[in-house]
């Protein structure tokens, strides 16, 4: 009963769209060539070189560098696995969803556990940096609010960590990755990094899509902004940036889209570790803990 009640609302949801997007034929037009050019804008200059970079480093074992290094700190710190120091500190660099893309594959490559993959996605989820800082200069025009903000990005997820410090990770410190001749290890990159991409791609228009939806129904510039914002956190960052409201309640709207990433992004996850059976619970705690202790600091100072 309650399965059928479920598929009759989604049923119900699909073709109201549909109506609507027979009556706003070319807002919706718009809305999905917004969304493309966003993807090929912000998102795959970004995350494209990153996901080749990352499977040419760990072909030709940068892991252990880093397990031979920063490990020893962050284990120390936090408790973290090997495997969890290498996920951490590539996803710091390249940003969000790298860090469920390194995951999947070390899972299906059998170096990484599902339980640990779950715990490690929680905090290592960090908006790139690069889009980020450019974004939010681009909104505020003060490099010190936005290193602000980027600081309690990066500090919440060391946060997230350090409540997890205790947790028994599978350290699987005695194996080897078989190294593959360099255009061998770039096929494979190439195949691995475009089917996500076009799932990435897919995720993002569809949410745009969801965006204009509810712009349809809403008139309230605020609201729509932070309907949009956790909908899908790169739109609503150009939205808000468009608003004329008060500094303050930027800061704290901007914090909240940028911890929480937007639902966009947590389907963007989901779909990456679909096939191998990682558990996204614990993510999407900690973006809902993380974007409301970031509305509390940026409240309160």
């Amino acid at each position: 009963m309650k399965k059928n009640f479920k598929n009759n609302i989604y049923i119900f949801i699909t073709l109201f769209f549909i109506i609507i997007l027979f009556k706003n034929n070319k807002s919706f037009q718009s809305c999905i060539l917004n969304g493309t050019m966003t993807f090929f804008q912000n998102v795959f200059p970004s995350l494209f070189p990153m996901f080749i970079i990352n499977d040419i480093l760990m072909n030709y074992n940068f892991y252990f560098i880093i397990d031979k290094t920063i490990h020893k700190l962050l284990k120390k710190l936090l408790g973290f696995s090997n495997m969890a120091s290498y996920i951490f500190v590539m996803s710091m660099f390249s940003g969000t969803p790298t860090n469920a893309y390194l995951t999947a594959n070390l899972v299906k490559e059998n170096k990484l556990s599902n339980k640990d993959a779950s715990i490690i996605l929680s905090y290592s989820c960090f908006l790139n940096p690069l889009f980020l800082y450019n974004m939010l200069n681009l909104i505020f025009k003060d490099s010190n609010l936005t290193l602000k903000l980027m600081l309690v990005n990066y500090g919440l997820n060391f946060v997230i960590a350090f409540l997890f410090r205790k947790y028994p990770y599978e350290n699987k410190s005695n194996f080897k990755f078989p190294t593959l001749s360099f255009s061998k290890c770039l096929s494979k990159s190439l195949k691995r990094s475009i089917d996500t991409l076009l799932i990435i791609l897919g995720t993002i228009i569809f949410y745009f899509i969801l965006c204009e939806g509810f712009n349809y129904f809403i008139n309230f510039p605020y609201l729509n902004c932070f309907i949009n914002g956790i909908l899908e956190a790169t739109g609503g960052l150009i939205k808000l940036n468009a608003l004329n409201i008060n500094i303050h309640l930027k800061v704290i709207t901007a914090s909240i889209f940028i911890l929480f990433c937007g639902l966009s992004i947590h389907t963007q996850i989901k779909n990456i570790i679909a096939d191998v059976d990682i558990s996204s619970k614990y993510f999407v705690i900690s973006r809902i803990f993380c974007a409301f202790l970031a509305a509390i600091i940026f409240i309160i100072t």
